[in-house]
């Protein structure tokens, strides 16, 4: 399993690879994941019931944010380590994150050793689908992209829109190697009294960048405090933009507005457990792990009709998508307040179960388990 972030690494993919790598394992299955070192962490970690855990000490300077660099530099500093580790480990695949860094040198891997690997893409690494942000990236990086995609055996996606943009990149004769798997959850205890007892709360969940288009949350709060909704809101998460938001905060006397900054996961279901809305106007996604954890703890989620959030909402009723603009998102908020809130009937925690039913990992791995067997099958006839 190659991926240069892994917890506390890093955001959404690297929870993504960390749980499938762990049910990987539940599965019977020996996983070793190559990652990056921070401060604090250890070289090398290996527990029962656990994939093994190999931390490379490449260039990273920031727990949450990599750049191209530090991902080139993860990128060497794996293949020297693995040169010698697979002349005395045997694997049967490689499972890639990311078509670069980690397809890259699952590419090199394959030339080298002849080990099959897939790809899991998490979005903005195929193009364009982030145009806005990563063209000049995508353009650059284009022809190496295609190549490690068409040695692929598999790719990953989770969404609609990321198989429809996945099948434009590579073409129809090269569609069939393309699997939409969504991502998962896993099933949490909460009190669920806690929420019936708590103060209307309103969540932000993410990185505080442009992408995830926080302003345009702030502005929201500022149009529901303008209709005279009572309400706390806590903005979970960091980035570039959070001195600017904070600025803006004060200036606009939003005194029910909290950035709290990043927080462990066991803080954040705190949180998850107090709160009634969810609120995420991203301005794209792949298939967003805190959105999924929101659902599966009982909020109502309120989002943007970008990539993976139409499938989440698609089976029990727990959340509206509503356009990119702060009207929109506030009126969904005051009627989730007048119709849900005041009368204390959640409809989003009342089904809840049937969520982490339908997206539960446990479920959704054995999935990957099919295709990743069939990629050793393959090789082995």
């Amino acid at each position: 399993m190659l991926n240069y972030e892994y917890p506390p690494l890093g955001g959404g993919a690297g929870r993504i690879c960390k749980n499938i790598s762990e049910h990987l394992v539940l599965l019977g299955h020996q996983v070793t994941v190559l990652t990056t070192w921070f401060e604090g962490l250890s070289d090398y970690e290996s527990a029962e019931q656990k994939p093994i855990i190999i931390r490379l000490h490449s260039s990273r300077k920031k727990l949450f944010r990599s750049n191209p660099f530090e991902m080139y530099d993860w990128i060497k500093k794996g293949w020297i380590f693995l040169q010698k580790h697979l002349d005395s480990e045997s694997y049967d695949l490689v499972f890639a994150n990311f078509t670069i860094p980690g397809g890259w040198l699952a590419l090199k891997i394959k030339k080298k050793f002849r080990i099959p690997f897939c790809v899991i893409s998490h979005g903005h690494d195929i193009p364009w689908f982030y145009k806005k942000q990563m063209f000049f990236y995508h353009l650059l990086m284009y022809k190496k992209i295609k190549h490690i995609l068409n040695e692929a055996t598999y790719l990953f996606v989770q969404s609609n829109a990321m198989r429809v943009n996945a099948e434009r990149f590579l073409g129809s004769n090269r569609a069939i190697k393309i699997v939409q798997i969504p991502n998962g959850v896993n099933n949490v205890a909460i009190n669920p009294e806690v929420r019936h007892k708590s103060y209307f709360s309103i969540l932000f969940v993410g990185r505080l960048v442009k992408q995830k288009n926080p302003m345009l949350f702030l502005k929201a709060m500022k149009r529901l405090t303008r209709m005279q909704i009572p309400y706390h809101a806590y903005m979970i998460g960091d980035g570039k933009l959070r001195k600017k938001l904070e600025k803006w905060i004060v200036k606009q006397k939003l005194n029910h507005v909290k950035i709290t900054g990043w927080l462990n996961d066991d803080e954040v279901w705190k949180y998850y457990e107090q709160s009634h809305v969810m609120v995420m106007p991203s301005e794209i996604e792949g298939m967003s792990i805190s959105n999924l954890e929101a659902l599966s703890a009982g909020l109502y989620l309120i989002v943007t009709p970008v990539s993976g959030n139409p499938e989440m909402l698609k089976c029990c009723t727990n959340g509206e998508l509503v356009e990119k603009n702060d009207r929109d998102i506030a009126n969904a908020i005051q009627r989730f307040y007048f119709e849900q809130y005041l009368k204390k009937k959640f409809i989003a925690e009342q089904n809840r179960q049937q969520f982490i039913d339908t997206f539960n990992w446990s479920r959704i791995v054995k999935e990957y388990e099919k295709y990743l067997l069939a990629i050793f099958n393959r090789s082995e006839d």
